[in-house]
């Protein structure tokens, strides 16, 4: 991981905007943008049965984890590689929430809105 990507997932770890101006890379490509996902998104998971939603946060974790992995998205031009390590801290998070009985809400939107970018750029 560059320098650069340290600073800004430590940056949205910690809830700074993300400004465009300063992370043009998190904008382009169709993907609207890190803050959409920091503030204006909300997961339609939330409104699932309990059991459903934390499949859905395990899958999207899991998924993520292995798409982070792959040394071809690691050694890639594109925000793929962005979006699953971005996908793969928020649904661990929603994970560790979840396996204490909350379902934060913040978490699991974040975890949605970063892996559908990721799958954006899969295909």
């Amino acid at each position: 991981m560059t320098k650069r990507m340290a600073a800004v997932a430590l940056g949205m770890m910690l809830g700074w905007a993300v400004v465009p101006g300063q992370a043009a890379d998190f904008v382009n490509q169709n993907t609207h943008g890190a803050t959409q996902c920091i503030r204006a998104f909300t997961s339609p998971m939330l409104d699932l049965p309990r059991e459903e939603m934390v499949s859905a946060v395990h899958q999207k974790y899991d998924h993520s984890l292995e798409v982070s992995e792959r040394q071809s998205v690691v050694y890639n031009q594109s925000q793929l590689f962005t979006w699953a390590s971005e996908a793969k801290v928020s649904c661990a998070k929603a994970v560790g929430f979840l396996k204490h009985g909350e379902a934060n809400a913040e978490q699991i939107s974040q975890c949605d809105c970063y892996y559908s970018r990721m799958r954006l750029l899969m295909h």
